[in-house]
């Protein structure tokens, strides 16, 4: 199992900053990557995609 950290930035297609963290973790099998879990803070996205929007 591996567990990586980090923080995404992006400029979005309406050119607002997107800024957010994020944790994968990998589990291997053989070698190989066998699944991929992605933990993120989705009020923080849905507020920097969708401002206007539903929270």
């Amino acid at each position: 199992m591996v567990v990586v950290e980090e923080t995404m930035t992006a400029t979005l297609a309406n050119g607002n900053h997107y800024a957010n963290d994020y944790c994968f973790v990998f589990e291997l099998r053989d070698g190989l990557i066998h699944r991929v879990r992605e933990y993120m803070d989705t009020s923080r996205g849905a507020r920097t995609i969708l401002p206007n929007g539903p929270h």
